[in-house]
Order: C-alpha cells, then structure tokens, then sequence
C-alpha cells in the first residue's frame, strides 16, 4: 500500500509540473507582448513628435521662399527700354588691318580711331541712334568701300575719325567738312568742334574746309558720301598731351559726338533757325 501512495504522489507530482510550466511560459509571454507594445507605442510617439518639427520647417521654408519671391517680384523694375530716334549715324574709325595709319613707336592711329569709333557707337545705341560702322575689328576697308556702305545704308550723318600727325611740334583736334558742306554738314562740324572743346583738349584747332592737301580737295569719305558729314583729326598721335587726353576723356569725347549729332538733327528740324553751333576755330 505504502508504494502504491508513492507512485500517486509521483503521478500527480509530474502532472502537476507540466501546467505550472505553461503557466510561467504564459506570464513571460505577456510580459514580452506589455514590453514590446510599450516600445511600439513610444516608437510612435517620437517618431510623431520627430517629424512634426520637420513638416513646420519645410512649410516654413516655402513660406520663406515665397516671402522672397514675392518681395522681389514687388521690387524688381522693368528694364528700361530704348527709344529708336529714327536717326542712323556711319562712323568711319580711319584706317585698319594692313593700314595702321600714323604711329608712335607703338601707338597706332587705326587703334585709337577703333577704341573711341566703339566707344562712340555704344553711346550713340544708348540714345536711340542707329550706328552703321565702316569697320568694327582690325580688318583694311577701302575707301571706296567706306562711302559705299555710309550711302547703302542711307545714314543721316557720317563721321570720320583719324589721328594727327606733324614732322613738327603740334597739338591738338581739328574738324573737316567738304568745300560744299551742307547747312547741316556746317551745323554737325561746329558742334563737334565745340563738344570736344567743352570736354578738353590740348588746343582747339578749329574747323577746316578741304582736306590738309588744299582747301579746294575734299577728302574722299566727304566727297563721295551723300549725307552731312565731318572728319575728325582727334590729336597728333606723336604728342603726349593728345594722347593723355583721348586716353583720359575717350568716353567724354564719346558723349559729345553723340550729343553734336543730337543737337544738329533737332537743329534741322527747326531749319537751322538757331544758326550755327559756336565754335572756336583758329
């Protein structure tokens, strides 16, 4: 009897182990889902809070961008635009390519009537007048070629630009105009002489009719133009004064030949009733 209660007791003692067992498996299983959610839960959580920032920066920033894009729509002013005056000048910068015109050890006269012809053009486009150039880089144009393309484009005006040169000791500008220079021909040479007085020059030396060769012989490129025209001795290029002011005064003496067109063809318009610009030839 004895070993009969042993055996129960033994039965029941490995019936009894087995459900305690689930029992514990049970609780830690709980315990890991209670864990596992509680970091889901929190993951959320930051994961919420962490991006919220970011949304108000990003909505910030297109805000901002707006802001800006709008301010500067505001402020942003329209480019001025140019008006066409109806005016078409031919500039003639003297000599290029295998003509370098005068020269001083290496100072060129086809550079110098290049530099102040360009400088001249941009002034001239940023008033309203057409600009047609003979010769815009360092290539030869005959003279031929010169009047030729003055008259296809039937310019209103044409100005020649050269540089002096003397065997002697000389300075300063001087203007040229044909022996049958037009009212406006005179008006355009008086002006100029003038404007390029105003802004400064070693010496005015006036304006000439003819050319250096005889007062009786125009130079070509007024000879054979067809519209009002001068010719512009802009210095001796051997003279250092000249040079100091042609370097100096370029944009100047640019202003004033865009201004001595402007005052001849409001002159013209009048007819020529307010006479001749002044002008203080010798």
């Amino acid at each position: 009897m004895a070993n009969t209660g042993k055996r129960a007791a033994a039965v029941k003692t490995r019936r009894g182990g087995p459900a305690a067992g689930v029992l514990v498996v049970a609780v830690v299983v709980l315990l890991v889902v209670a864990v596992m959610a509680a970091n889901f839960f929190h993951m959320f959580d930051s994961s919420g809070s962490s991006q919220e920032p970011e949304g108000d920066t990003v909505a910030a920033d297109v805000s901002d961008a707006d802001s800006d894009s709008s301010a500067a729509a505001v402020t942003e002013e329209p480019e001025a635009t140019v008006t066409d005056l109806g005016i078409i000048v031919c500039l003639d910068p003297g000599h290029g390519g295998n003509d370098p015109g005068c020269n001083d050890n290496d100072r060129l006269e086809k550079d110098d009537t290049l530099a102040l012809a360009l400088a001249v053009r941009e002034d001239m486009e940023a008033a309203g007048i057409t600009v047609v150039m003979t010769r815009e880089d360092d290539t030869y144009v005959s003279l031929d070629d010169r009047c030729y393309i003055a008259n296809q484009a039937d310019a209103d005006y044409f100005i020649s630009i050269h540089r002096n040169y003397a065997s002697g000791i000389a300075n300063g500008v001087e203007v040229w105009k044909s022996t049958n220079a037009s009212d406006a021909s005179v008006y355009l040479a008086d002006a100029v002489s003038a404007g390029l007085e105003a802004v400064g020059v070693s010496r005015n030396r006036g304006v000439h009719t003819g050319s250096q060769s005889s007062e009786y012989e125009d130079y070509q490129v007024l000879r054979e133009t067809s519209m009002p025209g001068v010719l512009i001795e802009m210095g001796f290029i051997e003279n250092d004064d000249d040079n100091w002011y042609l370097d100096t005064y370029l944009e100047e003496y640019a202003q004033a030949l865009t201004q001595a067109v402007l005052d001849t063809y409001e002159a013209s318009q009048e007819g020529f009733e307010t006479g001749s610009a002044d002008s203080s030839a010798e």
